[in-house]
């Protein structure tokens, strides 16, 4: 909802500016959706405004930082900002994603690696937490591989990511959603991408879905061992 104050605390001089923006809808700390009740704020020289918010659910306080730009009235004499965008919210506290136990078991090292990529988008660490969600989806694929081909164990670890799904994965869904989170995840190693059109987001979610059909396989076959009585 667009909210407008006047700044509390402003380093750029004396005058009191109008402010309009529009609060976050999530606490950064306890992930709850929340309308905060502000405290303060502050203009900076950076063209970006910060908000001091206080959380009803967790009771922690929390800055939210806002990109804005300068707004004039026709004759040009009274001016006031308005947020472009929100930047970030801090501290933005990590919620490890948690995955079925089948998914851990089978490849412990894909939940600790993809858990710690996520730590690393969440304090906006973008550059680095692609390459780590391409390194945990490698690890399920080949732990997924070598589960259901342990006598090429050492020849899946040591195969290049595309060989080993084309060579090892025969669900389609899963070849087709590995293969093209290979892909973005290539891109997140280099210089020039290849992929424009997609991102990191992307490759989360086509991991996600590896999961899902990694996951049904493995409980059909855990069903599979019923026998009638």
């Amino acid at each position: 909802m667009q909210k407008e104050i006047h700044f509390t605390y402003n380093n750029v001089n004396t005058e009191k500016y109008a402010f309009e923006y529009e609060d976050v809808e999530q606490c950064p700390i306890c992930k709850t959706k929340i309308s905060p009740i502000y405290i303060a704020s502050s203009l900076d020289r950076n063209n970006q405004a910060s908000v001091f918010h206080f959380c009803r659910g967790c009771k922690n306080t929390f800055i939210t930082k806002y990109s804005i730009f300068k707004c004039h009235n026709d004759y040009g004499t009274i001016f006031w900002y308005k947020m472009k965008k929100i930047l970030s919210s801090e501290p933005n506290h990590f919620v490890k994603q948690d995955f079925d136990k089948n998914i851990r078991n089978l490849s412990p090292q894909f939940d600790k690696i993809y858990n710690q990529a996520l730590a690393a988008e969440s304090s906006q660490l973008d550059e680095i937490a692609g390459l780590g969600y391409r390194k945990a989806m490698e690890f399920l694929v080949k732990d997924f591989a070598i589960y259901q081909r342990p006598d090429d164990e050492d020849k899946i670890k040591s195969m290049l990511l595309g060989q080993c799904i084309n060579a090892y994965i025969n669900n389609d869904q899963i070849k087709t959603l590995a293969t093209r989170s290979a892909w973005i995840g290539n891109d997140e190693a280099h210089y020039i991408r290849k992929q424009e059109d997609r991102d990191v987001q992307d490759m989360k979610s086509f991991i996600q879905a590896i999961v899902y059909f990694i996951g049904m396989i493995l409980i059909t076959e855990d069903a599979s061992t019923m026998e009638p009585k």
